[in-house]
């Protein structure tokens, strides 16, 4: 079994994975991190699945920075908390996330995440 730093040092791995991903736009990475029954709950209360989301991936932006990433153990549960900002073509976005990663059958994929506007 491996130490909490050891998890820790996959779930960041994981997680920027995943940012890169949606920086590119590209779902092979995604398809991989994210579980089978992965949900992600937008600010406006939607509820969006793997599967939609492998269809439906997220809007292309000309930049994303993601800050201030911490990664708390809670056994065999992974939180992953940063700070998000996308230049959309047509605005500025700023969130928070809260990503929730489960290690199942020793491997660790995400669960479900939950994204909040930041307001000016």
């Amino acid at each position: 079994m491996a130490s909490d730093a050891e998890d820790q040092a996959t779930i960041l791995r994981l997680d920027n994975a995943w940012n890169s991903a949606y920086e590119r736009n590209d779902r092979a990475p995604l398809a991989d991190i994210l579980a089978d029954d992965f949900t992600r709950i937008m600010p406006w209360g939607e509820h969006i699945t793997k599967a939609t989301l492998m269809v439906n991936p997220p809007r292309p932006a000309k930049s994303i920075s993601f800050s201030e990433q911490e990664v708390r153990m809670f056994g065999s549960t992974a939180i992953s908390r940063g700070r998000l900002k996308l230049d959309l073509e047509d605005r500025m976005v700023d969130q928070r996330f809260l990503r929730v990663f489960s290690r199942r059958d020793g491997r660790w994929q995400a669960v479900a995440v939950s994204v909040t506007p930041v307001s000016e």
